[in-house]
């Protein structure tokens, strides 16, 4: 039922029902009216609470009265008492507002009419998300609209999330700035209902937004991000409604003009979020904005060129909406000078990376230099990027090509590594450019005051660092050596019994066991000669300490090779079924064949090293040493 029109039609019984509440309001002591203010700390009665939640207007005047008269107290006072999360008796009503709302408003002090309860929410935030718009009509003007509650929220975003046009109107209409309030999410009430996906009430909210107070306002790109928060195009992006972004191209296309945090156009975004659609829509209607950089001088196709977990397919197609605007792609450049395959090479984007070396109009980016004079390959081999693999490969790429530090891609890598304890990312990165034929640069000789001295040696490692390492492959080690040795004297099938053949083992005359025999023979003097390398770690010497560590490894890779084949080995030839002896057979093969994979990835940064230092004639086992 309206409020105003239940006032209107019963105004014998409102004036009834008015008088009584003005009793209660004069009815107690006039001392304790004026001396005894409302107290937070006093928890409101739970009946009371409930009736007010209720339709019953005139069983809450009783109620009412019969708590004023039963605790000595004015209607103030019981109107300020607090529920245990912070409600007064107008919260409650506030939700509903059905008959008790308008009963009470009048007599409820200014000061509880924009109180908080715990969450932060004042009654005009209950009624506009409850969508009651008679208590949002007679809140208004006593209550503060741009109260916010604990989430930042105002009551226009209530009204807004929960869809009440009519709230909206009311709210709009009062004071047109809550549009730009934003939540603790920085988000607007444009953005809310943009996250809604209600076309209606953004056409509400967009019809009330005053493009000359925009202007006035706005004065710089963070004066935007300051009074718009989220920008309701970009959030319309990511949810991916086109219905929304044309509504607000119709209405107001300056919004088009905000930025995010990042300084970032809507193309930006569109980019990164690969929404094609929006791609197409915002260059059809801001061409323009394929030209802008963000903070960090990418332009929306270096975006394009970074998404490397996007499709090829996708990618090709955002990529060539963006050159649409413009056909050279030369021209696209960051603050750094670097063009897409720059871009694409440094995030390691292989897609975009296989476009463009298929396609000959890309061929004069293969070889470009950016200011600090890198190609792709040297920034694909400085960050590690699986990029190398393609661009190494290529045969259009010039490997001797050097930046301003006049050093090939090579020459970068070998820069990185310091110590000997480096990432398997850079091993593989140079032994990818070297076996390529990427030669260092000899203008390093002429450039450089020590160009022409031997390579130093490595740094050792920390080897604080690595010590718990060290002492758990010795336990290992102890443990392989103790089951490989109990393995040796307790044979397969046991030995035979009689006088002649006494202790010789049963299955001797077995192929698989001689298998079984020479395997486990090697890891047992493997692990134990593993155990006493590492024993020289203990000395005090770093490089010593580096040497056996190193050599420690090669014994540790023959235990866990030979270790799985003798127990295959085993097994199978102590089964007496084919058809099982064959089943483990195999399903051992696979298990060893997943052990040697896993351990070739592992020691590749090994191997590596060992052909670095072998291409500077290293001599073995100073080679690890490094002794110059």
């Amino acid at each position: 039922m309206d409020v105003r029109l239940s006032i209107g039609d019963q105004k014998e019984i409102w004036e009834r029902r008015r008088q009584k509440l003005e009793a209660l309001k004069i009815g107690a002591d006039p001392s304790q009216q004026r001396h005894d203010p409302p107290q937070r700390d006093n928890i409101l009665a739970p009946q009371l609470f409930s009736v007010a939640k209720k339709e019953d207007v005139d069983k809450f005047i009783e109620a009412l009265k019969d708590h004023c008269a039963e605790e000595k107290v004015s209607l103030p006072v019981l109107l300020g008492r607090r529920s245990p999360s912070g409600n007064t008796l107008l919260h409650a009503a506030a939700g509903i507002f059905k008959m008790v709302g308008p009963a009470i408003i009048e007599f409820v002090p200014e000061h509880l009419i924009y109180c908080e309860n715990s969450r932060g929410e004042t009654p005009l935030h209950i009624a506009a998300r409850a969508g009651k718009a008679g208590a949002v009509e007679l809140l208004l003007p006593q209550g503060a609209p741009t109260y916010l509650d604990r989430c930042g929220n105002s009551a226009l975003h209530e009204a807004v999330r929960n869809r009440h046009r009519e709230v909206i109107g009311h709210l709009v209409s009062k004071d047109p700035s809550l549009l730009y309030c934003q939540n603790n999410e920085s988000k607007s009430p444009l953005c809310v209902a943009v996250e809604t996906g209600d076309s209606e009430v953004l056409e509400l909210l967009l019809e009330a937004l005053d493009d000359g107070e925009y202007w006035r306002r706005l004065e710089s790109q963070s004066e935007s991000q300051r009074i718009f928060g989220m920008s309701p195009v970009h959030v319309a992006l990511i949810h991916r409604t086109k219905d929304m972004l044309i509504k607000m191209w119709e209405k107001k296309p300056w919004l088009f003009q905000l930025r995010d945090a990042g300084h970032g156009t809507p193309l930006h975004l569109a980019v990164y979020d690969n929404y094609l659609d929006g791609v197409e829509f915002l260059m059809e209607k801001c061409p323009t904005s394929a030209l802008e950089q963000d903070s960090m001088g990418y332009l929306p196709i270096h975006v394009a060129c970074m998404m490397n977990s996007v499709k090829i397919v996708e990618i090709v197609e955002i990529v060539e909406a963006l050159l649409s605007q413009w056909q050279d792609p030369a021209e696209f450049l960051t603050r750094l000078g670097q063009n897409i395959l720059h871009v694409s090479a440094r995030h390691g984007c292989t897609a975009t990376v296989e476009y463009i070396l298929e396609n000959p109009k890309f061929d004069h980016l293969i070889n470009a230099r950016d200011f600090d004079g890198n190609t792709s390959l040297h920034l694909a081999a400085l960050h590690c990027q699986p990029s190398v693999l393609l661009l190494a490969r290529e045969r259009r790429v010039n490997l001797k090509l050097v930046n301003k530090n006049n050093m090939t891609a090579r020459d970068v890598v070998e820069q990185e590594i310091k110590t000997f304890l480096f990432p398997l990312g850079k091993s593989l990165t140079w032994i990818t450019v070297a076996r390529v034929g990427t030669p260092a640069s000899k203008e390093l000789a002429i450039c450089k005051p020590t160009g022409r001295n031997p390579p130093k040696r490595l740094e050792p490692p920390e080897f604080e660092r690595i010590r718990d390492h060290v002492n758990t492959l010795s336990v290992i080690m102890a443990l392989v050596a103790s089951v490989t040795f109990t393995s040796g004297l307790s044979v397969p099938g046991g030995y035979k019994g009689s006088d002649g053949d006494a202790g010789i083992p049963i299955l001797l005359h077995k192929a698989m066991y001689k298998v079984f025999a020479t395997c486990n023979a090697i890891a047992l003097y493997s692990s134990i000669m593993a155990l006493v390398l590492l024993f020289w770690s203990n000395i005090n010497d770093p490089y010593m300490k580096r040497l056996a560590i190193v050599l420690s490894l090669y014994p540790v890779l023959m235990t866990i090779i030979t270790a799985p084949l003798a127990f295959v080995a085993g097994v199978y030839v102590t089964a007496k079924v084919a058809w099982f002896s064959i089943f483990l057979l195999v399903l051992g093969s696979v298990a060893v064949f997943g052990i040697w994979s896993l351990l070739l990835l592992i020691y590749l940064p090994l191997l590596g090293f060992v052909v670095k230092l072998h291409h500077h004639k290293v001599p073995f086992p100073f080679t690890f040493l490094n002794i110059n």
